[in-house]
């Protein structure tokens, strides 16, 4: 707003020049205020974000008590009523059989057996390291008088054998323990058999080139899939940040690391170029650009909307966020959508908020979720649309949070090769798991050149 004092013949020049500079003055203030208030506002919802009802993670929260969209179903901890109850099965073929008997009564009698009467079961492991010396022997042909030598298979002073290189493999893969403490556990569970990080290291790079076979399957059945889930994560590589990529369904994993994040990586990957499919993501806007169909996870739309209550108390992300809820119990429960009426619903929330942002208050994070759910209104109700798409992206989150728990135990990696190592070799096991196979079983498999396929 802009000041003009229309000079008078009782002001003299310099009041009238005072005049309008503490008018200009007082504009400036005005707009110093409004930028405050703004500022204020942004602050406040900065330090009302928590997991939540944003993307922070919960290690973020602190002693905070947060509340979750989910609501409480009211039952009792535990096994419900109805509940069919499990119970410790006996082992069919047990290694040793002891029998109980009574030979003679109290009164001097001899007991004639009739039967067992109970069967109880004593299970325990043992855990025996076996040593194979083979001894090769040389000698001479008392006819020509040839010299010769036996040989073995074994190429090492010392082998060890697949199962010693599974069970190393599954502490780290699976139970994310750190080489150095493999080494001692090793060592204290067989009392002989004194391994070094640097044979660990050997091993995990082995796996990885066994399994690649395996993971050039995976890519294939990935492309044929038809819906899957792509997030990724940072992870530090010799202290720089890398990220983990994911690409996974129910049935199948593929991690891949690179130092970037974004287009780069995916195009290297070298999935998505020629996937048909439906991919669901975070909202990452440069995946926009594959000629696949596009969801986006409802489950951060669910914590954003939240922030908006919390913090710019949106009455329309209130409306939206009940909608969404609503949307997501009826496909659980199998009930019967109406697609034509659930985007004229959700377009219609939308539609009560426009007057309120074209009127000047387009700022703030609230505005932001505002235009980004009409503009990505097919991909947050693709869920509706298609029976396979499920409500949110918690296939991938679920994918990449064992890497969050590898790191808290054992730390970064420390090169870019024991990095790729794990990714494939837990591409691998993460499958395996996923298809009901042994670990075990199936890492044994693989380092006899023969990993199993699905």
């Amino acid at each position: 707003m802009k000041y003009n004092v229309r000079m008078k013949t009782d002001y003299s020049k310099d009041v009238y020049k005072q005049l309008q500079e503490a008018l200009e003055i007082i504009e400036q203030l005005r707009e110093e205020l409004r930028q405050a208030k703004l500022r204020i506002a942004e602050l406040e919802a900065m330090a009302g974000k928590n997991s939540g009802n944003s993307s922070k993670p919960p290690s973020s929260d602190g002693f905070k008590k947060i509340t979750h969209a989910k609501k409480k179903s009211g039952k009792k901890r535990g096994g419900q009523k109805g509940h069919k109850a499990h119970h410790i099965e006996l082992v069919d073929n047990p290694d040793e059989i002891i029998e109980h008997k009574i030979e003679k009564c109290k009164c001097g009698g001899e007991i004639e057996q009739i039967g067992i009467c109970k069967v109880k079961q004593f299970v325990d492991i043992e855990i025996k390291t076996k040593v194979t010396e083979h001894q090769m022997f040389e000698g001479k042909c008392k006819c020509c008088h040839r010299h010769v030598q036996a040989k073995c298979d074994l190429h090492d002073r010392v082998t060890y054998g697949e199962n010693l290189k599974s069970l190393v493999s599954m502490l780290s893969l699976e139970g994310n323990v750190s080489l150095n403490r493999i080494k001692t556990m090793i060592l204290e569970l067989t009392g002989r058999v004194n391994l070094s990080e640097g044979t660990i290291v050997k091993w995990q790079d082995e796996l990885k080139r066994k399994v690649e076979p395996f993971l050039e399957k995976i890519k294939k059945q990935l492309k044929a899939s038809e819906v899957l889930h792509k997030d990724e994560t940072g992870v530090r590589i010799d202290r720089k940040m890398n990220w983990l990529h994911v690409l996974s369904n129910k049935k199948l994993t593929l991690y891949f690391v690179h130092k970037k994040r974004g287009k780069e990586a995916d195009d290297e990957q070298g999935v998505l170029k020629d996937y048909g499919g439906t991919l669901i993501h975070d909202h990452v806007k440069w995946l926009y650009r594959f000629a696949c169909q596009h969801a986006e996870c409802n489950a951060h739309i669910i914590r954003y909307l939240k922030g908006a209550i919390e913090n710019q108390k949106s009455e329309w992300a209130k409306e939206m966020l009940a909608f969404l809820v609503e949307l997501n119990n009826k496909k659980k429960n199998g009930e019967e959508l109406d697609v034509g009426e659930i985007f004229a619903r959700y377009e219609g929330i939308l539609l009560k908020a426009r007057s309120i942002y074209y009127e000047g208050k387009n700022e703030g994070e609230d505005y932001k979720l505002w235009r980004r759910m009409g503009e990505y209104a097919e991909a947050h109700l693709r869920f509706v649309c298609d029976p396979n798409v499920p409500f949110d992206n918690n296939q991938a989150e679920r994918d990449l949070r064992m890497i969050k728990a590898k790191t808290k135990i054992s730390g970064c990696f420390r090169s870019d090769e024991g990095a790729k190592a794990f990714a494939n070799a837990k591409s691998y096991t993460s499958t395996m798991r996923k298809n009901g196979e042994n670990i075990y079983a199936a890492l044994i498999s693989a380092f006899n050149a023969n990993p199993v396929f699905v």
